[in-house]
């Protein structure tokens, strides 16, 4: 099933809820001090992404930046095993001729989104053929960048069990934090 968030959100995740929270208000607080002075772009969302890996033991967490040649949102980098064979692999078209893929319309309307159990037959329908041949995670989180109401990047985080992904409104602030940072250290970088 697909909700967007917050409708799915309830209960704790794997590990303590204190904890998880800890562990991203500490990301949060160590990026709000690097971006305080002149700071790398690539650390910071590298910074970011490890934060959420680290608070949610996601299986893997990748970011994806709009290739604007080819008006696509592509892998650019992740953490988690086995990421780097299929970062590169990770293409998003964001204006196909036909219908468009469900990460494309998560992106397009800027929603948040959790899906709990991809093999759903309304999702898995939506879901672009090299997704489910390279990645097909049972549940995952999509946080879309954008910049003036249109997307120019996302990140993307999974766990290995279905269902195994519940935020409860804390987090999900603490995670679109996070993301605002990175929209914010796009903006001090250019």
């Amino acid at each position: 099933t697909s909700a967007a968030l917050p409708a799915a959100l309830s209960g704790p995740v794997s590990g303590s809820t204190g904890q998880v929270m800890q562990t991203l208000a500490a990301g949060i607080q160590d990026i709000t001090n690097v971006m305080v002075e002149d700071f790398n772009l690539s650390d910071v969302l590298r910074m970011i992404l490890e934060a959420m890996y680290r608070a949610l033991d996601f299986h893997r967490v990748i970011f994806c930046m709009r290739d604007t040649k080819i008006d696509t949102l592509t892998g650019r980098f992740g953490l988690g095993p086995g990421v780097e064979g299929v970062v590169k692999l990770f293409c998003v078209p964001m204006n196909s001729s036909g219908l468009p893929d469900l990460f494309a319309t998560i992106c397009n309307k800027g929603a948040d989104t959790l899906i709990s159990d991809s093999s759903d037959s309304r999702i898995a329908s939506r879901l672009p053929a090299w997704y489910k041949k390279s990645y097909n995670a049972p549940t995952f989180l999509i946080l879309p960048l954008l910049r003036k109401g249109r997307p120019f990047g996302m990140i993307y985080a999974d766990k290995a069990e279905r269902g195994g992904l519940v935020v409860d409104e804390k987090e999900l602030a603490m995670l679109r934090t996070l993301r605002n940072q990175a929209v914010m250290a796009f903006r001090q970088s250019t």
